[in-house]
């Protein structure tokens, strides 16, 4: 493809992005990648086609396809704003505000053409995905709970918070696996510490949600685990190992598929020519989640 896409930030997960655009570009799916950074040292030694000081000074000199958005959550929607103004489809690292009233403005004012699609990468996991496929259907049956794990050994990023940084993730698996608003469940319990988060949910429906996240843990931790009306699944979506019991016995199996931020990316660069608006996820779950944090998330970003 004969693409130009442009990425704001270039911080620890700017690098990520990076080094994901870098192998698109090898495999043909982009053809040139602008930088930027108003960090001159986070440029120095860049592998890119581009780098620019900033985002109007990229704008200003590249004829840009696309872009993405990883900087500070605080920037997120100034810096999404100014990309849509230049009829750019863009991707935007989460939470897409840190204030629900911005997030909420944001989205309600978006054009009928807007091409925006927000990070939740989990949304692309292969194994994840492959929870939607018939065979675990049948087997699971409707789902009726969603537990979420994700502890990390590494030590809390300065700014961070468990529940908008980490949990945020959980939240958007249980609201999509469940079918449910957030904002219409009780939550039962939340405990939390400057590291760690422990949130129980329960829906008028009677389906169930919760998630235990923390950083600075003994050892990595990413599990996912369904409880469906005629059996139950573990997923790991470290490892991609599924397992699997109901009452004709237990299935295990590992799946496989590329890495969720290629998927993501692949998802993005798909809807660029979109005739319509394409937001993902919805608008209404994406104002739905903001809403929640903001009444149960107390400071934390949203």
């Amino acid at each position: 493809m004969s693409l130009t896409i442009g990425l704001v930030g270039c911080g620890r997960w700017g690098g990520v992005h990076l080094r994901t655009l870098q192998n698109l570009k090898s495999t043909g799916h982009v053809r040139r990648v602008a930088v930027c950074d108003i960090d001159p040292d986070k440029l120095a030694g860049i592998q890119a086609d581009a780098t620019y000081a900033s985002f109007d000074q990229m704008l200003e000199h590249e004829h840009l396809d696309g872009v993405a958005i990883v900087t500070p959550p605080n920037t997120h929607v100034d810096l999404a704003r100014k990309a849509l103004m230049h009829s750019l489809p863009a991707l935007v690292e989460k939470p897409l505000a840190v204030e629900h009233e911005v997030a909420s403005d944001f989205l309600n004012s978006l054009q009928e053409n807007t091409v925006l699609v927000v990070g939740y990468i989990l949304r692309h996991h292969y194994a994840i995905k492959h929870l939607h496929s018939p065979r675990i259907q049948d087997l699971l049956g409707e789902v009726r709970s969603v537990h979420y794990q994700r502890q990390t050994v590494r030590e809390r990023p300065a700014g961070a918070q468990p529940i908008s940084t980490l949990g945020v993730h959980a939240l958007d698996l249980i609201a999509w696996l469940l079918g449910q608003p957030l904002m219409s469940g009780e939550v039962v319990n939340k405990s939390t510490t400057a590291d760690t988060a422990s949130v129980n949910l329960v829906f008028p429906s009677g389906h169930e949600g919760s998630f235990e996240v923390a950083w600075s843990a003994s050892q990595e931790r990413r599990l996912l685990h369904i409880e469906g009306a005629s059996g139950q699944a573990t997923l790991d979506f470290g490892t991609g190992d599924i397992d699997i019991t109901n009452k004709h016995g237990r299935t295990s199996f590992q799946s496989t598929g590329n890495e969720a931020l290629v998927e993501e990316w692949k998802h993005f660069l798909a809807h660029l020519t979109a005739p319509k608006q394409h937001v993902f996820p919805s608008i209404e779950r994406l104002i739905d989640q903001s809403a929640w944090l903001h009444t149960h998330g107390g400071e934390e970003s949203v």
